[in-house]
């Protein structure tokens, strides 16, 4: 938390620094940290700038609303992707707004997609139509086992994020084989990341108690995901709010569900959604975080140059 606005270029070194997958920097627009319902928010990992962090976006409400005390129950953080409305909860818990992302099927191996039944606009509306890059079948094989079957292959555009829909019967165990270790050449693949940012793995569990997808009291989730997005720096992330933007709408549409319990699995850590597709067309995400490290960061010149 600093008052202070950075150049761009200090504050991806700070990111850098921390090392973590985003590094978020809210700064008060219309009081101070106790008294603003106004922030402007942007989120660097450390290696670019991102324009949507959810985990980020839900750690900043918590230090605001739980650690300095902030005297609102409603901040409006101004983004690279709009306004997002955060709300105070109960038990630590906040209500964040995000956009959702539309998704469409793309198709691979030149077959036409398993979705189609489901995203009619993407075999009426040839304009909408995203056909594999030939780079895709080599992108997906450059991290996905071989014991593991791909069942479509979707696409959110507007935030270069490729969804990889695997087994529904998958198990934990198999789902914990897949691996970033081969990053670089997904990198390769894409350097520009002209098409892709992130990649999402993903699935609904057909037997979640027996496939291993249930929570600590026995619920089982409405699907679970992976995300790896190495061209932002990141090999894989444990928690991606931007990431359930895209696939909240997606298995909403595929479930004919509009609230979802979701998993984002990452060894030895991972995270819970509770999510809902709002009428007005956002999603809204129920989350709750801990303080674990406090510190402070001393600012100079010499730091940067």
């Amino acid at each position: 938390m600093n008052f202070q606005v950075l150049r761009d270029g200090e504050y991806q070194k700070i990111a850098a620094e921390f090392n973590l997958s985003e590094t978020a920097f809210p700064i008060p627009t219309d009081g101070d940290f106790h008294t603003a319902s106004k922030f402007s928010l942007r989120w660097f990992t450390p290696k670019a700038e991102v324009p949507l962090c959810g985990h980020a976006t839900l750690a900043s409400s918590h230090v605001l609303f739980n650690e300095i005390g902030n005297e609102s129950s409603t901040i409006t953080f101004a983004t690279k992707s709009g306004n997002l409305v955060v709300r105070k909860g109960a038990r630590k818990q906040v209500e964040m707004d995000f956009p959702q992302y539309n998704v469409t099927a793309i198709q691979f191996h030149g077959k036409p997609s398993s979705l189609a039944n489901i995203f009619p606009e993407v075999v009426t509306n040839v304009r909408l139509q995203f056909r594999a890059p030939p780079h895709l079948h080599e992108l997906i094989q450059s991290f996905i086992p071989k014991i593991i079957r791909v069942e479509a292959v979707a696409y959110a555009s507007a935030a270069k994020k490729l969804i990889i829909v695997i087994d529904k019967e998958t198990t934990n165990f198999e789902l914990s084989q897949i691996t970033a270790m081969r990053a670089e050449r997904m990198v390769k693949l894409d350097p520009e990341g002209e098409f892709t940012r992130g990649v999402i793995v993903t699935f609904a569990p057909l037997h979640a108690m027996s496939q291993g997808f249930v929570d600590s009291e026995a619920e089982p989730y409405d699907y679970v995901c992976r995300y790896f997005a190495p061209w932002v720096g990141i090999m894989e992330d444990p928690a991606t709010g931007s990431a359930q933007c895209a696939l909240a709408p997606f298995w909403g549409a595929v479930l004919q569900k509009r609230s979802l319990y979701a998993y984002q699995s990452y060894p030895n850590r991972g995270a819970q959604f509770r999510i809902n597709l709002c009428d007005s067309g956002r999603v809204s995400i129920l989350g709750q975080s801990v303080t674990v490290l406090q510190g402070q960061i001393h600012l100079n010149e010499a730091i940067f140059y």
